[in-house]
């Protein structure tokens, strides 16, 4: 089998190196099973842990047989033995991912039975937005063709039924509700002319309260 050599990061190289010592391996044989089980393929979508930067090298002195001596760079590398050819970057994905299964923060391995249910949740949560967008939709205020001039259009824009018992809390309180709604950039129901509105029935019926 080839061996690959994949420089590295100091950090993942002792990340890796604990997580072998902890497992009672040697750094090899813990990338190697990590590639043996999940498979150099599924590593592919996930980042490069990284090449070695400026902070990663040294240097250190060496005597050659000839009695001189030389100073020389050193680069943190990753080494395993593999049947199939790889590249750095997987051996670098294949240590970071040795080095944090099963840690509290780090990547957990998970079943298919897992995945599946995993994304059948995530296809029942689509299916709950795309009812509560389709709701909010039916809902929402159609917006007003004119400007706000009297109080009746303001409570219709907010979704009140009539300004009478009303304070600048219930008022702000509503707009807090409705924005994020509204909001062009991140609603749900993302609407610049609904958003506007919002905030001219807001300032309208905080002027007409304190009057």
């Amino acid at each position: 089998m080839p061996t690959i050599t994949a420089p590295c990061q100091h950090s993942l190289l002792s990340a890796v190196e604990s997580a072998a010592a902890t497992r009672g391996m040697t750094v090899p044989a813990l990338i190697r099973a990590c590639l043996t089980v999940i498979g150099p393929e599924a590593l592919a979508p996930l980042p490069d842990p990284g090449s070695p930067e400026t902070v990663d090298v040294s240097h250190r002195t060496v005597t050659l047989k000839s009695g001189r001596q030389r100073r020389v760079r050193v680069v943190p590398k990753l080494r395993v033995r593999f049947e199939a050819p790889l590249d750095a970057a997987t051996v670098r994905k294949a240590a970071w991912v040795a080095a944090t299964v099963g840690s509290i923060d780090g990547a957990r391995l998970i079943t298919a039975g897992e995945l599946n249910a995993v994304e059948s949740e995530m296809s029942r949560c689509r299916l709950r937005l795309e009812q509560l967008t389709a709701a909010l939709e039916t809902l929402a205020f159609r917006p007003l063709r004119q400007p706000i001039r009297k109080p009746w259009q303001a409570t219709y824009v907010l979704g009140f039924t009539h300004e009478w018992g009303l304070d600048p809390q219930a008022v702000n309180s509503r707009f807090r509700t409705l924005a994020p709604i509204f909001h062009p950039d991140t609603g749900l129901l993302s609407s610049a002319e609904r958003m506007g509105q919002l905030l001219e029935a807001r300032n309208f019926l905080l002027q007409h309260l304190r009057d």
